[in-house]
């Protein structure tokens, strides 16, 4: 016993060190110094062009108002916990969904957990605590287990948030639901093997449970690469098999957020006066950010060339100057580095109402836009430096 002890505690001294990994080439942003100095933001600052997508509606693929987009080079996945529906990319037109939910033969618990960029592979839920893989066209072709996975109410140790990594390996971050956990990330293969725990360096005597939230943390690809962060945290990592490399930096000075505010009650969080970046957009040129104070959203750009960043308040989002339509409000980026937002069809249908004398001709085939509708894709081809 005290031989496995020792070897555990080696092992996680040494995960620590590897997670603390520098990088010569780290970018620093400076919030704090610049959230004060607002400057006026146009969607033609940062995109050349726009792309107007409106996707098919038919009764096999109706979009409820709660949804999430991965947009492809030639199709877009919808997908909530139960469907995910293919689109072509260029036209909208609905191919098919991506298997089903159900408890039939392979069938999903959950539509998508993660993509694989690489082999392009759908990983989707199962009902045992295993991941299901699909082909993009949506055969299914196997299932393996998800790792440490531990449920219950007493103390509970559970991966919600995953993306992949080379050599076909997944990794999952573990919310810290009571404060105890201490995995961060865990990496695996497809025999559900674990290859390498990154731990948790915000470990806490237990705290009461509370609801959990989904948005605690994010993953991104860009060139091949994964990049993490989470919400209380103030680094951005590229994630590789073996490390943990910082990859952005947000100096928040004096508006630092404590990890442990994420245990206070809403109102004090509401009101509190530090700066949560709430999510992270990056291509080759730029980084797009949007981030809170005091219940203040704001937008900020960051232009990686020069190292400027300029930031607003985000209001109705960034005013669209390029066509003098709706405000623009980035949500997703494609394989292609491009913003993309999906919009409400009510909302489409309003802005026409209400500013006919606006309509030029790159959105008039968006006029008859009906309420009821499917969402409207719209792409930012942006500018590269």
């Amino acid at each position: 016993m005290k031989i496995i002890s020792v070897l555990l505690i080696l092992f996680f001294l040494s995960s620590s060190r590897v997670q603390d990994l520098k990088n010569e080439n780290l970018i620093v942003i400076l919030l704090a110094k610049n959230i004060s100095q607002l400057s006026e933001i146009k969607c033609s600052q940062f995109i050349d062009q726009f792309e107007y997508i409106p996707l098919e509606t038919n009764e096999k693929c109706l979009i409820g108002n709660d949804y999430h987009a991965l947009v492809l080079k030639d199709y877009i996945l919808i997908y909530h916990i139960k469907y995910c529906y293919v689109f072509d990319k260029k036209t909208g037109k609905f191919l098919f969904e991506l298997s089903k939910y159900g408890r039939g033969p392979g069938e999903y618990n959950n539509s998508l957990l993660a993509y694989d960029f690489v082999n392009s592979i759908v990983y989707s839920g199962g009902w045992n605590n295993d991941m299901m893989m699909f082909t993009l066209d949506g055969k299914y072709i196997g299932s393996f287990p998800i790792p440490n996975q531990k449920g219950g109410m007493e103390d509970p140790s559970l991966m919600f948030h995953f993306s992949s990594l080379p050599k076909s390996l997944i990794v999952g971050y573990s919310i810290n639901i009571l404060g105890s956990e201490k995995k961060l990330l865990t990496i695996f293969n497809q025999k559900g093997e674990v290859i390498r725990i990154f731990p948790n360096k915000n470990v806490y005597p237990k705290r009461p449970l509370k609801v959990v939230s989904l948005l605690e943390a994010q993953f991104y690809h860009l060139n091949e690469n994964t990049y993490f962060k989470e919400r209380y945290c103030d680094t951005v990592f590229r994630v590789t098999e073996k490390s943990l490399i910082p990859h952005i930096k947000f100096d928040m000075g004096k508006y630092t957020v404590p990890y442990d505010s994420k245990w206070w009650p809403f109102e004090e969080q509401k009101n509190a006066k530090f700066i949560i970046v709430r999510q992270v957009l990056e291509n080759r040129s730029w980084i797009y950010i949007t981030a809170t104070k005091e219940s203040i959203d704001y937008f900020a750009i960051f232009d990686k060339n020069i190292s400027k960043l300029s930031i607003n308040r985000y209001n109705a989002g960034i005013p669209n100057d390029i066509d003098n339509f709706i405000p623009f409000k980035p949500e997703y980026i494609d394989e292609d580095g491009n913003l993309v937002a999906l919009v409400n069809a009510l909302e489409i249908s309003k802005w026409f109402k209400d500013n006919p004398s606006k309509i030029s001709e790159r959105i008039k085939r968006l006029q008859n836009t009906e309420p009821d509708q499917n969402p409207i894709v719209i792409i930012g081809n942006t500018k590269t430096n």
